[in-house]
């Protein structure tokens, strides 16, 4: 009995440890397989993990966190690879309590920094500045010492021809020599003065007029740019229309002195400088939120989407701050 018991025993059981170990070996290629998400979806994981933070959601927050910790490497729309790294934000969530709020704030530091356009430098450009550089007009100012000395030289070689009949040798002769040409010089560098300074005045006053001119956001004020958005939404130019709108808002935030406007500051960090005027920061927020997945996200908005951002602006405009 105990001999066909114990056969009985590994009959059942070996058939169980088999089974066992060809269902690890099919597992294991899967969870060992990994994938390069592309940009896009990066971007969104990023947006779930900020949106999570935002509403103090520490459970959907670690489930996207998940995706982003595992991920290594991003391909770009070129289908090369850039490397990534967030094991910062394992390190932020392995604590009893996470500051969600500093999480937030970093989420959206990397997508302001997603959303900044393309600067980068052409693999030839050091040879491509060496060329320019080897062609006249450098390479001849390089040849003859540089332009202001041949333009000095000159100077010099005309004073001489000049005051040549006045070179008598010695005594009253060369005392009247070196009179007028100290004077013919000195009327010279006079109206060299004159007009250079009327060269600059004149370039000056170009550049001021060409910015102007140039930048149509140099006179903007938050009633113009609300009057530019509604004409754009009116021609269903909805995108442009979103932007003339968030600018409209920093603006009269400017206006009513409770933001410096500053178009070098990030989204991100006009929200922190709000961080002691909760009222505002709250009404700025999903203004913030809307721009950025309809200018740099490229979202569709139709005419109810931009009758709603219309509103989240009147609401900000409420506000007493």
């Amino acid at each position: 009995m105990t001999l066909r018991y114990c056969l009985s025993w590994r009959h059942r059981l070996l058939p169980a440890l088999l089974m066992g170990w060809i269902a690890g070996m099919l597992a294991l290629p899967v969870s060992a397989q990994t994938t390069t998400p592309n940009l896009a979806t990066y971007e969104q994981w990023l947006r779930a993990a900020r949106i999570a933070a935002q509403r103090d959601d520490r459970l959907g927050l670690e489930q996207v966190a998940a995706n982003l910790i595992d991920t290594t490497m991003v391909m770009l729309p070129d289908e090369t690879t850039v490397p990534v790294d967030n094991q910062w934000l394992r390190a932020a969530l392995d604590t009893a309590e996470p500051d969600l709020q500093a999480i937030d704030m970093r989420l959206g530091a990397l997508l302001d920094a997603l959303a900044q356009p393309d600067r980068t430098v052409p693999k030839d450009a050091r040879e491509q500045l060496h060329t320019i550089l080897s062609r006249p007009p450098f390479a001849t100012a390089e040849a003859g010492g540089g332009l202001i000395a041949g333009f000095f030289d000159w100077i010099v070689r005309l004073l001489a021809r000049l005051f040549r009949p006045f070179d008598v040798g010695a005594g009253t002769g060369q005392a009247i020599t070196w009179f007028f040409a100290i004077v013919g010089g000195l009327l010279i560098i006079g109206v060299l003065v004159y007009l250079l300074r009327g060269m600059q005045f004149s370039l000056t006053r170009e550049a001021v007029v060409a910015d102007d001119t140039d930048d149509p956001e140099a006179n903007l004020t938050a009633n113009t740019a609300l009057q530019q958005a509604s004409t754009l939404a009116h021609g269903g130019d909805y995108r442009t229309a979103v932007r003339y709108l968030y600018l409209s808002s920093l603006l009269w935030l400017d206006e009513h002195r409770l933001l410096r406007y500053d178009r070098a500051l990030t989204n991100r960090e006009y929200l922190e400088r709000l961080r002691d005027n909760a009222e505002v920061r709250a009404a700025l927020s999903p203004i913030i939120d809307t721009f950025d997945r309809v200018w740099y996200g490229h979202a569709p908005l139709d005419d109810e989407g931009f009758a709603a951002y219309r509103r989240q602006v009147d609401n900000l405009r409420r506000s007493r701050g």
